[in-house]
């Protein structure tokens, strides 16, 4: 990119909602077109289901059903998947904007990146989690009521339950944790925050919300994000912006 694009500007608050913004809109769009894609969803969950059971890979439907034999365990998975994710990606952008400016744009911009792959992912290939299938499967958030969660049928009127893959929580955590984990300047902090995306890989799977390849898949289009920001801009999502000369 030319260089005037690539020096630091400072990050406008009401730019930053307008992002989040229009990535609801076209997540509500794609929303929309899932009844169109259902039957192919089923099917493409179904293939995966077959494929890890054929590899002898299938260590999901054992975790599920060990989560949801586990009443305290099982409400606090679905607490976790249900509350934690947003406010924890927010949480780590606030912290951003207000104490990372120079990194902000670059950082925020892979995860705006990794997210508009994920609904592409959703729009193309769209796929129905495991708790959806049968299979043996146990939906934990609908088994024990969670609150908020699609068990009630005002959140599911609102949600895409066939956007399994790739896994924005994983990719979304995983983001939060390198983030933290290059910028933090205590090492326990640190080392703290790359235990989250390894807990929501455990989370997703154990809920059945998940196979572990969505969570692979979620982990792949992360790192496509970044190639494609140093592509751009000639350096790391978490190396400063060049300064103008007259912030010099």
């Amino acid at each position: 990119m030319p260089a005037s694009l690539r020096t630091f500007r400072a990050p406008v608050w009401w730019h930053e909602i307008a992002i989040l913004v229009i990535l609801d809109m076209i997540y509500e769009r794609l929303r929309n077109l899932v009844p169109d894609h259902e039957t192919a969803a089923i099917d493409r969950g179904l293939r995966v289901l077959h494929l890890t059971q054929k590899l002898h890979i299938n260590f999901e439907l054992s975790l599920n059903h060990f989560v949801a034999a586990h009443d305290e365990i099982a409400r606090l998975a679905n607490g976790y998947y249900s509350f934690l994710h947003l406010p924890m990606t927010g949480g780590v952008l606030i912290w951003l904007f207000f104490w990372q400016r120079r990194v902000y744009r670059s950082a925020r911009t892979v995860l705006v990146t990794t997210t508009v792959l994920g609904l592409c992912g959703f729009y193309l290939v769209p796929m129905a989690p495991p708790r959806l299938l049968g299979a043996g499967f146990v939906d934990t958030l609908v088994q024990f009521h969670t609150f908020g969660s699609w068990g009630h049928a005002s959140v599911a009127a609102v949600t895409n339950q066939y956007a399994a893959m790739p896994s924005l929580h994983c990719a979304w955590a995983l983001w939060c944790g390198l983030t933290v984990f290059n910028l933090a300047k205590r090492r326990i902090v640190r080392y703290a925050a790359m235990l989250y995306p390894l807990l929501t890989f455990t989370v997703v799977i154990g809920t059945a919300n998940h196979f572990a390849i969505d969570g692979v898949a979620g982990a792949a289009v992360l790192g496509l994000a970044y190639g494609i920001h140093r592509t751009l801009q000639g350096r790391g999502a978490y190396e400063p912006a060049p300064l103008l000369p007259e912030y010099s």
